[in-house]
């Protein structure tokens, strides 16, 4: 195992994130549809038409979302409605 030395190493291994962001985390149904401010079945319907790109976890291949796609998919949204006004 290494063993930190001094401070300069602390720096280092502190710097190896990136812009000290949150690590990325999977979000539940329900959580994205809170997010986004629709219902779950509309979140649902969007991951099955490919919209929402989901992740099967567990042995009841529970559904979940990663916050990057979330995000991805609610600025194109957005870029969308924007283009279409």
């Amino acid at each position: 195992m290494a063993t930190i030395s001094n401070e300069r190493d602390i720096r280092r291994i502190g710097n190896n994130h990136n812009d000290d962001r949150l690590p990325a985390r999977l979000l539940a149904v329900g959580e994205v549809a809170h997010f986004l401010g629709v219902h779950t079945s509309t979140v649902r319907r969007w991951e099955k038409k490919g919209l929402l790109r989901s992740y099967a976890i567990g042995l009841r291949n529970s559904l979940r979302f990663k916050q990057e796609d979330v995000l991805s998919f609610l600025n194109k949204s957005r870029k969308k409605s924007i283009g279409a006004a």
